[in-house]
């Protein structure tokens, strides 16, 4: 009897029938098929093994933001089932696509994601290949130290792993790419040395590569010195194997590098070059190639008096294409990256089928009927401890306020009596100063006090009240940073988080005001469907995070947060400024 598995198994080797005859429209179709199957069976591993042959053949078609789509499925299940080698892997296929589209940034910071994953293991091809890909793309954007730094680590890993299982195709395409770095950094016998060693060593073995040396050969001897006599003959060499061997990515590559060569000094020939190198791009259907022959041919057609009109349309349309694929992929990165939460349902592994119903049952209702007890029993002694923490806060708030009244104001009025009793003729025009100076100081503390205890306007003023309060805070010694916010942004929010976020803010300023010494404070507000983020950083004294450092003050900035189910995390080193981070729920 043929079980799920087997159908599976076999539904692969089908697939692999149609791939071999290069019908990759027939395997996506029937990778699709494996994909509702191994689904329907709850098969996480053929679900990924699903998405990675859409990827494979889509890109293999050259329908790149496709592939990509694929391939970020693919990686979505594999970190759901924390394999990290498969999604290191996938997002070595991920960077690889951006690479060839010319998003040289996004490859690079793909790449080292999934460094993450694979450094330390045993996976040493994968890394070398993604430590090969971050090499490329800062070598494309012009960091050539660093593009050879990256180079080295590959040839270290290899040292450390002597063996570790690399292709030799793999090996010389790293040892070329250190060629080409060298030769961007104007170290031209180096490279020279790099490609006349693989030069000899393929030549009789593997045409390809031996090719691809001598035409690399050829195009950096002619970038050192524009007469050489040899680089006409080792690319024109290269040329002629590669027609024998009709390689069209190495034809591209080929004849770019002759149009190059002769544009200067011959432009008919280099504009036939030119033509061939438009031809052979189109048939390999690559974008970015097309436009590099383009950008030859145009300016040769037009130096020799041609019509450009049809090529000039042309290259408009495959550079719009290019840049929709690419904005396709980088939409495809950033839902991945930051909105997991919404990555589709059908990604996820199906429940696992239970053989007894009734006994699922009945663990089910039991499971229910305690996780209600427990509901009911943490409410209970939440509301308990709430109550506690609302009269404990009264109280310490009355505390607070006698002690303001008392040792902030107190003594201050006792002194600026004593001289207001003097005889006026005894005071002196430098005393009055000081006593209306002392008269203005106390004002200003009794509205501070006056604010800090009075009721607060939960309604819709309460964002203007909210602002007015932060600002209130600004002086000449210390500025204040905020933005305001958009009118609907409190409306979700209730009273009850009003009033504590408000008093958390206002406590986090009276400390700093006392304490930090800050000349200045940033606060930041973000909201989503789910939660309020308030960022708080000054660049005061700080102090040490490893002690104790909550006194009163912020001990009750924590109750506040702990009574609307929220968070305040602070972060600071002494010297170094306090970062306070609050986020609640809506």
């Amino acid at each position: 009897m043929q079980t799920e598995t087997d159908s599976l198994g076999q539904l692969i080797k089908e697939i692999g029938v149609f791939a071999k005859k290069k019908d990759y429209q027939s395997a996506i179709i029937h990778s699709k098929k494996l994909l509702h199957k191994a689904q329907f069976a709850s098969d996480s591993s053929y679900i990924i093994n699903a998405y990675w042959r859409q990827g494979y053949y889509f890109k293999r078609m050259d329908q790149l933001d496709s592939a990509y789509f694929y391939f970020d499925k693919s990686y979505s299940m594999n970190l759901k089932l924390h394999d990290s080698i498969g999604a290191g892997d996938r997002l070595l296929d991920m960077a690889n696509i951006q690479k060839s589209l010319g998003d040289y940034s996004g490859g690079m910071i793909t790449a080292t994601e999934g460094l993450k994953y694979l450094e330390g293991s045993n996976e040493i091809e994968s890394i070398t290949g993604l430590y090969q890909t971050i090499s490329v793309c800062q070598k494309e954007l012009g960091n050539y130290k660093e593009s050879l730094r990256w180079n080295d680590k590959i040839f270290s890993l290899l040292n450390a792993h002597p063996t570790a299982d690399i292709t030799t195709e793999n090996l010389s395409a790293i040892t070329i790419t250190r060629a080409n770095i060298l030769a961007a950094l104007h170290s031209y016998n180096s490279s020279f040395g790099i490609l006349d060693r693989i030069a000899q060593s393929t030549k009789g073995n593997n045409q390809i590569q031996y090719s691809r040396a001598i035409c690399n050969m050829g195009h950096f001897k002619w970038l050192e010195n524009k007469n050489n006599p040899e680089s006409e003959s080792l690319l024109l060499n290269s040329l002629k194997i590669r027609q024998e061997l009709n390689t069209v990515s190495g034809l591209i590559s080929s004849t770019i590098h002759l149009a190059e060569y002769y544009f200067e000094t011959n432009k008919p020939l280099a504009l036939t070059y030119a033509q061939k190198a438009f031809a052979y791009s189109k048939k390999l259907n690559n974008s970015v190639a097309i436009l590099e022959a383009l950008d030859l041919l145009l300016p040769l057609k037009k130096s020799l008096g041609q019509d450009v009109s049809e090529e000039a349309i042309y290259y408009s349309k495959v550079q719009n294409k290019l840049e929709k694929t690419k904005q396709a992929v980088r939409s495809i990165y950033a839902a991945t990256k930051y909105d997991n939460d919404t990555l589709e349902k059908r990604n996820l592994m199906l429940l696992a089928q239970v053989a007894n119903k009734e006994k699922q049952n009945i663990m089910a209702l039991s499971a229910t009927v305690i996780s209600l007890i427990l509901i009911v029993f943490v409410v209970f002694y939440k509301n308990q401890q709430k109550k506690k923490e609302q009269l404990e806060m009264a109280y310490k708030t009355e505390l607070r306020l006698s002690k303001k009244l008392h040792d902030e104001l107190g003594n201050d009025i006792f002194y600026l009596m004593t001289q207001v009793q003097k005889d006026p003729q005894e005071i002196v025009a430098s005393e009055k100063v000081i006593i209306l100076e002392g008269l203005n100081s106390i004002y200003k503390r009794i509205r501070d006090i006056s604010k800090e205890y009075t009721a607060i306007n939960t309604g819709e003023n309460f964002g203007k009240e909210f602002l007015a309060l932060l600002n209130s805070y600004s002086s000449p010694k210390t500025k204040i940073i905020t933005k305001e916010l958009t009118s609907d942004f409190w409306d979700k929010v209730s009273a009850e988080a009003k009033i504590e976020v408000y008093r958390v803010l206002q406590e986090l300023l009276v400390n700093m005001k006392k304490h930090s010494q800050a000349s200045m404070v940033a606060i930041t507000c973000a909201k989503n469907n789910k939660q309020v983020v308030i960022k708080y950083v000054d660049n005061g004294v700080g102090f040490n995070a490893t002690e104790n450092y909550l006194g009163n003050g912020l001990t009750n900035v924590e109750n506040r947060m702990n009574g609307i189910n929220g968070n305040i995390n602070f972060d600071s080193k002494q010297n170094e400024g306090v970062t306070a981070t609050i986020t609640f729920a809506i």
